[in-house]
């Protein structure tokens, strides 16, 4: 993350940890001239946070607890969360690998997962 999503996501969160941080291959229009901006997935201890900044800024969040509808689409090769109700963008473009960490920490696998400590996802 560059200082200006790292400074945006320590506002949203109230300095809270995010243990698991994705840069998704979605991009949005944040006011940049000839670039899109791309759009980030953390996850803190119980919010799904999702952002973007350049000169414009996009915060998402959603509780934990809200997002077990959430799923992958292997077609599209995209995460969709659910219920997307409120949501600007709800479908993000990530690895398979990727969305497997998401939905287990998300808790849509259904499996019980341990707390994340450290993230597993390398960008």
């Amino acid at each position: 993350m560059n200082q200006l999503e790292q400074q945006l996501l320590r506002e949203e969160t109230n300095g809270a940890e995010a243990p698991l941080v994705v840069r998704t291959r979605t991009r949005i229009d944040t006011g940049r001239w000839w670039r899109r901006t791309p759009l980030w997935l953390c996850v803190t201890a119980d919010e799904l946070v999702m952002l973007a900044v350049s000169r414009r800024r996009y915060v998402a969040r959603r509780p934990l607890a809200a997002c077990t509808g959430t799923h992958y689409c292997h077609t599209s090769g995209e995460l969709v969360v659910e219920p997307g109700e409120g949501l600007v963008f709800n479908r993000f473009r990530v690895s398979p690998h990727e969305a497997l960490v998401l939905l287990d920490v998300l808790g849509a696998t259904g499996s019980s997962s341990q707390p994340l400590t450290e993230s597993p996802i390398q960008n």
